[in-house]
């Protein structure tokens, strides 16, 4: 149960990345248009390097930390993959922005997501979703 809660942690991340920062972040009114227009304006502009901690996100975390405590009830090891999952988003990405090296070389895809095509790659922590959709890009080195 606590790999499905991970791999849950990963569907969850592609879906709220891919349909929510990309889909509606398009739209200028929306919540989510910070995602395009501040975090991949500046890792843009930055080389891949983005410092800013989103409040937005780290309030979405929350929150689906907080809807997904009753799962506890019937699982405590699939919410505990899903915990794992949601730390791990949570120092990585934040990771991965400041050391654009380690990314690049072990977390491909998300630099690919900001520095090659940003509709490609939408996995944060592992690729999985990406591959299963069909949206992970390769590039050549």
């Amino acid at each position: 149960m606590f790999f499905l809660g991970f791999m849950y942690g990963n569907l969850l991340e592609w879906l709220i990345h891919k349909h929510l920062f990309h889909g509606l972040g398009r739209k200028k009114n929306s919540i989510f248009s910070y995602h395009l227009k501040e975090h991949h304006v500046t890792a843009k502009k930055n080389n891949f390097v983005d410092k800013k901690i989103s409040l937005i996100e780290t309030a979405g975390m929350i929150l689906l930390i907080l809807v997904h405590l009753p799962v506890c009830y019937f699982s405590t090891s699939f919410f505990a993959g899903v915990m794992l999952y949601a730390i791990l988003f949570n120092i990585l990405h934040g990771y991965q922005h400041r050391n654009p090296e380690f990314c690049k070389k072990y977390m491909p895809w998300h630099w690919e997501h900001h520095m090659r095509n940003s509709n490609k790659n939408f996995g944060v922590v592992v690729d999985w979703s990406d591959r299963v959709f069909r949206t992970r890009k390769k590039y050549e080195k």
